[in-house]
This record gives C-alpha cells, structure tokens and sequence, in this order.
C-alpha cells in the first residue's frame, strides 16, 4: 500500500506539470463579449456533465470524474483508474449593428483541447483527483472608424483594430473521504493560470504620411491559488435497486488574486520603427465566493434527473480591462441520463448513457443597462467500449446577449468528445504458481 501511495503522488506531480505546459495557450471562443473583464466563463464541467446542462453537484459515478463538486472524488472502485481527455470545437453567428447602425452579421468557429484529468483510490472511503480544465476565454477581433469631422476632413479614415485572445485556466488537485455511511466530504485545492492578451492597432490612410501607423499590445497574466470544498449526501430509498436521492453543494472561497500587466507600443512608418515597452506591474483580480447546490433522484441505476442553482456576485467588482459595472451571476441548471440496462449482453443501444439538459444563465456583464443571459439546450451520449471504458459526445445549442437596444445576439453550437478510460485492477501485481 506505501509504494501504491509513492507511486500515485509521483503520478500526480508529473502529470500536473505536463498539463500545465499543453494547456499553455488555447483559444476556444469567438465572442465580442469576451472583451469585458476575464472573458466568457467556461460551461462547467466535462463531457458528461456538458451533456446534461452543466449540473454536477449531487452526480457520483464511479466513471466520471467530477471536479465540480470534490465531494465525488470518493466513489472509487478499489483499485481502479480512470483517465478522461476532452476536446471541444465551437461555431457563433451574430447578427448586431456597426457604429453606423447598420445591421450587420458574421460568423466564427475555433475549438482546441478542453480537459485532460485522472482520479483513483486510496482506499475504500477515500479518493482522489488532478487535472487541468479551462476556466474563461478571450476571443474577439472588432473594427470601427473614426467620426470626427475634422479628422475624417483633414486626415482620412482612421481605422481602429481591436483584438483579444488567450483565457485563464484552471488545474485542480483534490481528494474525497466518506467519514460516516452516504456522506462525502472534499477539497480541490485550484491553480489559475493564463493570459489575457489584447492589441489595439491605429492605421492611417495610405495618402496621409505625417502619421504612422502603430498599436499598443498589453498581456495580463494570472498565477495564483484558491481552494473549493463539496459535500455530498445520499438518502437510500431501495438499496437493492439503487434508488436514492443525492443533494450537494460546493463553496469556493473568495480571493484576490495575483495578477501582472505586461504592456509595450509599437510605432511603424518610412522613416520610424520603435518599440517602447513598459516595464512589469503588479495587479490584482478579485474573484467573489461561490455557492453551487443541486439535487439528484437516482432511479435502479436506469435514470438520473437533476438540477442546481450556481451564484457568484461580482456586483462592486472593479474590472482591471473596463470601467462597466458588472452584476451577480446565476445559473439554473436541469439535466436527464437514462440508461436502459447497463447490463444488457444482448442489445448494444440499451447499454448507452442518453442525456440531455438545459440551463438558463445570468452573466456577470451589463452592458447598456442590460444584464447579459445565456440559454442552452444540451443532449449527449455515453458509448459503452471495453469494461466501463466510453466514449462520451455532448452537442450544446445557445444563444447569447440580445439584438435589442443596438446590442449583439450571439448564437452558438458546440461539439464536445472525451475519451473515459477505466482500467482495473489498476496496480494490481499478478501471481503465477
């Protein structure tokens, strides 16, 4: 048992430090709202909980890492392992108005990896878990030009290019152990780390040379810690059959956390090129606290249904990027997973996880005097391979923001894929007479 605890913290501290370098940069949105503050917060959690609305809090499954809520850590069979690598591809429409007003429309997509993460036992009550999943993205290219007569009359069309990229992301250690008979308690002790990288460019008209053409490019980059703590308790209603009601919860402690700017312009023309960086500030971002609550009704290992309610109030929050106020988040989530019979030897299909969800959230911008929401409807599916081992398939239908009062309606599609991997027994040293 001592060189299984050995083996499995080396494990941890490898695998860590290789997913903190893959997830160096990614880019998995196109979105003019990720301008604001940190960006557009990621769906929470992975494949399977993507595919029933984002819920997590009372889920507990022996093939699904649930990070959401560390509480799950403990539902662990001895000696098991399990391995879940995610990718995500996306695609947005907006339709909106220019700074003339007149209407326009565009259309993007990007995608990239989404989570990488493994957990294991300890012992029979106590589990753990680590892996890497993003937390928000950044994601925009935006153009307007100049309206001052007297500029547009003596110099031209200026242009102004406006460009973002790059998010936070978030790695996670954290373990779970059941002290008394249906209670689970955890923490995940959460690394964030990342950029936000923007470009603001100025571009003269070719005719005008008393100008050059330049830009200002800034980077703000995250480096600190957090912690999150989840309990889980399930109420036995036919233990033969598995049929139970779960209710979790999970709270996460505010903190400011640690920030540095990194900013330098650029001048070009026929006869400037100079660079001008900045040196390195320090700064700071403050995260609120969060709650997540939910409840699950488990029916004889056939179907799920849950829902939850998430709460995170950034009101009187001062954003580094904007001076915009920003509001109190929330989100209502509802997802179903039906599973015909897991046992079937006959019938593949009856074997399958189907699920679906739907959520409604409320975001932490306003913009215009408009709180802007989110509305998504989610369906998936578990594909059973070798074992317990599956291929998860979530696909999410949204929309987000509003083309009322001159703002932009974002529409939304994304395609998610993760591979589940279950090995047992997971070292298990075999023996030969």
């Amino acid at each position: 048992m001592h060189n299984l605890k050995s083996k499995s913290l080396l494990l941890f501290l490898g695998f860590v430090a290789w997913t903190t370098q893959v997830f160096g940069q990614s880019l998995n949105t196109y979105s003019p709202y990720s301008r604001i503050g940190i960006g557009i917060m990621s769906q929470p959690g992975f494949t399977q909980n993507r595919a029933m609305g984002g819920v997590s809090q009372a889920l507990r499954s022996e093939t699904l890492i649930n990070f959401s809520n560390p509480a799950s850590y403990s539902k662990r069979d001895s000696l098991s392992f399990l391995f879940d690598f995610g990718l995500e591809t996306n695609t947005s429409s907006f339709t909106g108005y220019d700074q003339y007003l007149n209407p326009q429309t565009s259309r993007n997509s990007s995608g990239g990896i989404h989570h990488i993460a493994v957990s294991f036992p300890v012992s029979k009550k106590w589990g753990v878990a680590a892996g890497i999943a993003p937390y928000s993205f950044v994601g925009y290219k935006l153009l307007r030009f100049e309206t001052d007569p007297l500029l547009l009359s003596t110099i031209g069309r200026i242009k102004y290019y406006h460009t973002g990229m790059g998010g936070f992301n978030q790695a996670f250690l954290g373990t779970a152990f059941a002290p008394i008979k249906n209670l689970s308690i955890g923490v995940n002790m959460l690394y964030y780390f990342g950029s936000l990288d923007y470009k603001n460019d100025i571009e003269f008209p070719i005719t005008y040379n008393q100008y050059s053409n330049g830009y200002v490019k800034s980077s703000f980059q995250i480096s600190d810690f957090n912690f999150s703590f989840g309990a889980q308790y399930k109420f036995l209603i036919d233990k033969e059959s598995n049929t139970n009601v779960t209710l979790g919860v999970t709270y996460q402690l505010p903190k400011q956390m640690n920030m540095t700017q990194e900013w330098f312009a650029t001048i070009e023309g026929a006869f400037v090129d100079s660079l001008y960086p900045h040196p390195e500030r320090e700064t700071s971002l403050k995260m609120p606290s969060s709650l997540n609550t939910g409840v699950a009704f488990t029916w004889k290992d056939k179907l799920i249904l849950t829902s939850e309610y998430f709460t995170q109030d950034w009101s009187g929050i001062t954003l580094f990027n904007s001076d915009l106020p920003m509001a109190k988040m929330e989100s209502y989530r509802f997802g179903a997973e039906l599973t015909p019979n897991k046992k079937d030897f006959k019938s593949y299909l009856k074997k399958i996880n189907y699920r679906t969800g739907f959520y409604i959230n409320k975001t932490n911008l306003i913009i215009g005097d408009e709180q802007i929401r989110e509305y998504g409807i989610t369906f998936g599916v578990g594909l059973p391979l070798k074992g317990k081992t599956r291929i998860n398939v979530s696909m999410e239908i949204g929309k987000r923001g509003t083309d009322k009062n001159y703002l932009i309606k974002e529409n939304f599609g994304a395609f998610n894929v993760s591979l589940s991997f279950y090995d047992y027994p997971w070292f298990f040293k075999r023996k030969y007479n």
